[in-house]
């Protein structure tokens, strides 16, 4: 009895993990722009969105990278800074 409650405990953690543990997260390429406003930038689907809240430790050009994010407008009047942006939740 004892061995059957141990295997079916076991069996539960590991599919629970299974599910738990995917990335969920989208392909990303970082760039550099080299304009006034010198701010990062990530591609993702072939759109560039800058982003203020990338690691440093990532910001480096043509790095591939998986992130999770969000997109937000961002409504300064500044020419550098409006538009759509992406918030960066997670790098994996």
């Amino acid at each position: 009895m004892k061995n059957i409650i141990a295997i079916l405990l076991i069996f539960s953690l590991s599919a629970g993990c299974k599910k738990n543990c995917t990335k969920n997260c989208t392909d990303a390429v970082v760039t550099l722009i080299p304009d006034p406003c010198k701010h990062v930038s990530v591609i993702i689907s072939g759109k560039t969105y800058p982003t203020d809240d990338l690691p440093d430790q990532y910001a480096v050009e043509g790095k591939n990278i998986c992130i999770e994010y969000s997109l937000y407008e961002d409504m300064k009047l500044c020419a550098c800074c409006g538009g759509t942006k992406v918030h960066v939740i997670a790098v994996h």
